[in-house]
């Protein structure tokens, strides 16, 4: 079935970040002049406004910061997945990241700090979307077929 869901665009600063993610692999940008992790990818440090800019591999383990179950009033084009959790992670690497939140197995045990970590959702030949999933969780994607 194809994906019929919004996709990113892919920049020529954030083309580094897509390949990784398609690969499995989750990046943050790292600000050389000022010293600051970045996240999301942009072309000049959000803090500094320095351009010094590279991906360094974060973990892919976070806490939750904040979650919030959608039930109701889904876009369109996510009116099939509901209900789902939509979520903001605090990463290792000190920056939040907005995202899903999947293979949880009850909404009511997930807690704000709950540790979580990446796991990457192959939606095209080209984009692979990381989503988060609680630390322990055997949840994983099936890949494209």
């Amino acid at each position: 079935m194809a994906y019929t869901k919004p996709l990113p665009k892919i920049r020529p600063y954030t083309k580094e970040f897509w390949e990784a993610a398609k690969r499995g692999e989750l990046l943050v940008q790292h600000c050389d002049d000022c010293d600051r992790n970045i996240f999301y990818p942009r072309e000049v440090c959000p803090k500094c406004k320095g351009k010094n800019l590279k991906y360094i591999k974060a973990t892919g383990r976070g806490k939750l910061f904040s979650f919030s179950l959608v039930e109701k009033g889904a876009p369109p084009d996510f009116k099939e997945d509901v209900p789902y959790v939509i979520c903001m992670v605090d990463l290792d690497e000190k920056v939040r990241l907005g995202s899903m939140l999947v293979g949880y197995d009850d909404y009511w045990a997930l807690k704000p700090n709950m540790e979580v970590e990446v796991v990457f959702h192959p939606v095209t030949e080209e984009i692979s979307l990381p989503k988060f999933k609680p630390v322990g969780s055997d949840f994983t994607f099936p890949e494209l077929g």
